[in-house]
């Protein structure tokens, strides 16, 4: 996933586009995404059950549209209050994007892959959700959010700028904050939790811990027990002699897949 800020502000420097300052008169009703910027396969359905076609730089997409990109594909949207850009092998839907007096509302249901997005609040408020089949992110305001999803790897949300954002487990409702240049999950995980969860090698001074405490101590995460037959007596074991006993292990295997008959 690129940097939002920085591929955002590119993009809109590069296409000439200017945020647009609203003024303070009252509306309702829906509203429509414009398309940015394009870059690889992009493809749209205004609806389900209708035929998908390609994405330009200037088509309008009403709520309900389904956008979908290929590899090394990726498009932005101008949603009124917020620029997002759609990632390489992403299916969104925008479910909703309507205006009610001040305050725009967008939903954003995305299946699987990864969204980033810019929410600038100006003279307008926003609403404004991106919800997977995991967990809803929701907005205060904000900079730099970064949202991703697949079915094997699950979500990870995160904020690279500044603002807060919201994480709800979709299950327990289980909520958590996260600032800039913090992260969580699907179960909305504290961002605190999520470092600690990091694999950070632990530096301990030796001197007076005993052999069992010394073995301990030079693993990467010390409250994770070690594999049975991992560590000798005296130490960590000697992996050159597993690595060696490995490889004549695997020329022994090559040759009977040959039908090598030497010693």
């Amino acid at each position: 996933m690129r940097p939002l800020v920085s591929v955002l502000t590119c993009a809109i420097l590069m296409a000439g586009i200017a945020t647009p300052t609203y003024g303070e008169a009252p509306g309702a009703g829906p509203l429509v995404g414009v398309v940015k910027s394009v870059v690889g396969t992009v493809e749209v359905r205004p609806a389900v059950g209708q035929p998908w076609i390609p994405i330009k730089v200037g088509m309008t997409l009403a709520q309900g549209a389904d956008i979908r990109t290929g590899f090394r594909a990726r498009c932005i949207l101008d949603m009124t209050d917020s620029l997002v850009q759609v990632d390489p092998l992403t299916l969104v839907r925008i479910a909703e994007l309507k205006r009610k007096g001040n305050t725009v509302r967008t939903r954003l249901h995305m299946k699987q892959g990864n969204t980033q997005a810019v929410v600038e609040k100006k003279n307008l408020k926003s609403d404004f959700a991106i919800i997977t089949p995991s967990a809803t992110l929701s907005v205060r305001g904000t900079r730099g959010i970064q949202c991703g999803y697949f079915t094997v790897f699950g979500g990870q949300y995160g904020l690279a700028d500044s603002g807060l954002i919201a994480v709800a487990d979709a299950i327990t409702g289980r909520e958590t904050g996260v600032r800039p240049g913090e992260r969580t999950d699907d179960r909305a995980t504290p961002p605190g939790e999520m470092l600690a969860k990091k694999d950070v090698p632990i530096v301990m001074d030796h001197a007076g811990f005993e052999q069992n405490e010394k073995r301990a101590a030079t693993r990467r995460r010390s409250a994770t027990p070690g594999a049975v037959g991992a560590d000798g007596p005296d130490g960590p074991a000697d992996l050159s002699a597993v690595r060696r006993a490995n490889a004549k292990l695997a020329v022994r295997m090559i040759r009977c897949d040959v039908g090598f008959s030497g010693p």
